[in-house]
C-alpha cells in the first residue's frame, strides 16, 4: 500500500507541473460553467436551477477528462517512452502501477469536483446534493466505469499522439452529445438516440438526479449500464493493454 501511495504522490506532483493538464482539469470546466451561466442564469432559469443542471454535468465531464488524459494518455506515453518497460524490470507488480495511477486520478478528480462545487455555490447559489450519499455512489460508479473504459480505448493507440487523438475525439463527442452542454430536448431526435449510446449520458443523468431529485435506487438502469461498461472494459483492457511499444 505504501508503494502505491508513493507512486501516486509522484504522479500527482508531475501532474501539477504540467500547466496544460492543470488548465484543462481545473480551469476549463469553471470557464465553461461561467460562460453558460452568463447566457442562461438569471434569465431563462434561476441561478440555483442553472447550477443544479450544469455543475453536476461538468463534474461528470471531469471524470472523462481525468480518465482519458490523466490515466489513459499518460500510460500510453509511458509505454511509448519505455517507462512501463523499465517498471517491469523492478519488483513492482503491474497491478500496483495501475492502482497508483487510478488512485492519483481519483484524487485529481476529487479536487476538481470540490472546486466546481465551491464555484457553483459562490456564483450561482448551488446547494449541496439533497441525496449526497447517492451522489457519492453515483460518482464511484462513474469512476469504476470510465477509468477502465479510457484505459481500454487508449491501449489501442500505437503512440501518445494517437492516444491523445482518441481521447480528444471521445471527449468532444460526449461533451456536445451527452447533454452536458445543451439540453437533449433541444437536439434533433436522432442525436437524442446517439446520446444514449454514450456512457457520459448515464453519468450526467445520475449526478443531476441524485443532486436534487431522487436517491440512487431510482437510477438502477444507469448504474447497471455503467457497471456493465466497467466490467467489459476491464476485460478488454487486460486483453489489449501492452507494457511496451513493441
Amino acid at each position: 500500500m505504501t508503494t502505491i501511495v508513493k507512486l501516486a504522490q509522484m504522479e500527482t506532483r508531475m501532474f501539477f507541473r504540467d500547466r496544460l493538464s492543470v488548465f484543462w482539469t481545473f480551469l476549463f470546466p469553471v470557464v465553461m460553467i461561467w460562460l453558460f451561466g452568463s447566457m442562461f442564469a438569471g434569465n431563462e432559469v434561476s441561478d440555483t436551477a442553472f447550477a443544479q443542471m450544469f455543475v453536476p454535468a461538468w463534474i461528470g465531464v471531469n471524470i472523462v477528462t481525468t480518465s482519458f488524459f490523466t490515466l489513459g494518455t499518460v500510460l500510453a506515453s509511458y509505454r511509448e517512452t519505455g517507462v512501463l518497460r523499465r517498471y517491469q524490470s523492478t519488483p513492482l507488480q503491474p497491478w500496483k502501477i495501475l492502482a497508483a495511477h487510478t488512485f492519483q486520478g481519483t484524487v485529481i478528480f476529487s479536487i476538481s469536483a470540490i472546486l466546481l462545487m465551491v464555484f457553483g455555490m459562490l456564483m450561482y447559489d448551488l446547494t449541496i446534493p439533497e441525496y449526497w450519499g447517492s451522489t457519492l455512489i453515483a460518482l464511484l460508479v462513474s469512476i469504476i466505469a470510465f477509468f477502465p473504459f479510457a484505459l481500454f480505448l487508449t491501449s489501442l493507440a500505437k503512440n501518445t499522439q494517437a492516444a491523445a487523438a482518441i481521447s480528444s475525439l471521445f471527449l468532444n463527442l460526449m461533451i456536445f452529445l451527452s447533454g452536458a452542454t445543451f439540453p437533449l430536448d433541444m437536439m434533433p431526435q436522432v442525436l437524442q438516440y446517439v446520446a444514449k449510446i454514450l456512457p457520459l449520458y448515464y453519468v450526467i443523468e445520475m449526478l443531476r438526479g441524485t443532486w436534487s431529485e431522487a436517491p440512487i435506487t431510482e437510477y438502477g438502469l444507469d448504474v447497471g449500464i455503467l457497471l456493465g461498461i466497467g466490467i467489459i472494459s476491464v476485460f478488454l483492457a487486460s486483453r489489449f493493454f501492452r507494457w511496451s511499444g513493441k
